[in-house]
């Protein structure tokens, strides 16, 4: 299969990468930001703000399903009109959540979130990756990925302001307009799908291929078990102050962005599997230093994000290894699905496991054991990656730095 690309399409890829980054900046936010804004939203619906977990369900359940149907049609489709119409459509979304008054309607916007969500970034994905080589893709990924640490260090802070500020409803209007300004850097930035002489079917994923689709998913649960009580436990274990509470997360998340971009420079000189063992060193470290309270909340917290974006970007980079161009659009798909499906679980679990209000040292004990346990099966799964040799694509194509 031969690719033509115009010279208009081809650009560079850190570029394309930064684009899509503010994509995931964007996408990340809108999702992770109504937590936190439902404290607001709840007094206006007349609901607890306990019914955030529905709010937050319903986007998963959409996205999950959306993931599912993408990775059934993603590799026919011309993915930059749909990515651009999508991030359209959650700008609708967003602007008619922040003039709804009905608890009921809202799920539903957040379902049809979900639905977009879901699709979103497994198209951007597919855009930034195309044509580049393994070495593109580790730099690529790790840019992708800090976006999430940037969530942490300006996206969560400006929301919040704003919502104390002016209100929940202009922090949702907001959004909204993120996502149109989302629309113009894709369309600017991104790639059209490429011209494909003699296109064929697409290639089915052999049946080794959920070793690859599940790398992020295995990194993620690892940190996720602990992400719903971090607030307490950190109260629990340091003694911290709600009004600490801003400084340390805004230090993991300077962490995070520092560990993403050295993660890729680390891959060059010793691969995926080295730094993931790494990150999952420094995460056990971290887990080690909450179960006994060593050290400072700062400390464990600058720790615990620097071992888990560390392992996040290594298995981001050995996944994407797997999939030819045929397949990357549907292993992208499914592989978001089960990023979501993961996340679902990992999040739940400390709800089951820690039914009372307060969270007790034995309580704490038995999740942390379990996130070790979680964190443990990471290295395994590398090495099993590590079997599939690189296809000749990875060395048939490279676009000009």
């Amino acid at each position: 299969m031969r690719i033509i690309m115009s010279d208009s399409e081809v650009f560079r890829p850190r570029l394309r990468a930064r684009a899509v980054s503010f994509i995931q900046f964007v996408h990340a936010l809108e999702f992770m930001a109504l937590t936190p804004l439902f404290v607001w939203m709840a007094v206006d619906f007349d609901v607890p703000a306990t019914y955030a977990g529905y709010a937050a369900s319903a986007y998963m359940g959409g996205a999950a399903l959306s993931g599912v149907l993408a990775a059934r049609w993603m590799h026919c489709a011309a993915l930059k009109p749909l990515l651009l119409l999508a991030l359209i459509l959650l700008a609708v979304l967003n602007a008619l959540g922040a003039i709804s008054s009905e608890f009921g309607l809202f799920i539903l916007l957040r379902l049809g979130a979900g639905l977009l969500g879901g699709f979103l970034m497994s198209a951007a994905t597919t855009l930034l990756l195309h044509g580049m080589n393994a070495e593109q893709r580790t730099d690529a990924i790790a840019i992708v990925v800090s976006a999430f640490a940037l969530v942490s260090i300006a996206g969560m802070p400006v929301t919040l302001f704003i919502a104390v500020e002016l209100g929940w409803r202009i922090a949702l209007m907001t959004l909204a307009v993120l996502c149109l300004l989302a629309v113009a850097i894709a369309h600017r930035y991104l790639p059209s799908n490429p011209c494909v002489a003699a296109q064929p079917s697409p290639l089915a994923l052999g049946k080794e291929a959920w070793r690859w689709l599940s790398l992020p998913a295995i990194a993620q649960a690892g940190s996720l078990l602990l992400i719903p009580v971090l607030i307490p436990v950190l109260a629990l274990r340091y003694d911290t102050q709600a009004q600490q509470m801003p400084v340390i997360f805004m230090l993991g998340g300077v962490a995070a962005l520092i560990a993403s971009r050295l993660s890729a420079t680390g891959i060059k000189k010793w691969g995926e599997t080295r730094i993931s063992d790494l990150g999952t060193l420094i995460l056990l470290l971290s887990l080690i230093m909450l179960a006994l309270g060593w050290g400072t909340a700062h400390v464990f917290m600058i720790l615990f994000m620097t071992g888990s974006y560390t392992r996040l970007v290594c298995t981001s980079a050995r996944s994407t290894s797997y999939p030819t161009q045929a397949q990357r659009g549907r292993f992208m798909a499914l592989q978001t699905t089960g990023n979501h499906i993961g996340s679902f679980i990992a999040l739940a679990i400390p709800s089951l496991l820690l039914r009372t209000l307060d969270v007790s040292v034995p309580d704490l004990h038995v999740l942390l054991l379990l996130t070790a346990f979680v964190a443990l099966v990471l290295p395994i799964f590398m090495r099993c990656a590590a079997t599939q040799p690189l296809r000749p694509y990875d060395q048939a194509k490279t676009i000009d730095h």
